[in-house]
C-alpha cells in the first residue's frame, strides 16, 4: 500500500498498484502526537487499506488516534477526487478489551 504523508489527494486506489478502480473513500489517521497518514480506497479495498493505515500506526507505537472514513468523489477524466469528503466513521486505534465471562458455579 502507498499511502500519503503529506494531505494531497492520489487519483488512484493505494490497496494494489495494479488496481484499476477509482477511490472512492479516503482513509485518514489522526493523532495526537502528530503523526498523520491518509491513503484513498476503491470499495474493494476499503478493508485492505483500513488494516493498513492501522498496522502502520501500530509498528509507530501510535495507539492514542482514530481513523477517519470519508467518502470522497471518484476521480474522473484524470483530475484528482475532491479532498472534502463526508466523514461516516470513525473508528479509535485502540481496542476494546474483551473481558471473558466468569466461570459458572
Amino acid at each position: 500500500m502507498s499511502a500519503h504523508e503529506d494531505r494531497t489527494p492520489a487519483g488512484k486506489c493505494d490497496a494494489d498498484v495494479a488496481c484499476l478502480h477509482a477511490p472512492c473513500f479516503q482513509v485518514q489517521l489522526e493523532t495526537s502526537r502528530q503523526a498523520y497518514r491518509q491513503a484513498n480506497a476503491c470499495a474493494y479495498h476499503m478493508a485492505d487499506v483500513i488494516q493498513a493505515v492501522r498496522a502502520w500506526a501500530a509498528e509507530r507505537g501510535v495507539a492514542d488516534g482514530q481513523l477517519t472514513i470519508l467518502a470522497i468523489e471518484p476521480a474522473a477524466g484524470g483530475r484528482q477526487p475532491d479532498p472534502r469528503g463526508f466523514a461516516f466513521s470513525k473508528i479509535p486505534l485502540t481496542s476494546l478489551q474483551r473481558h471473558d465471562p466468569e466461570p459458572a458455579e
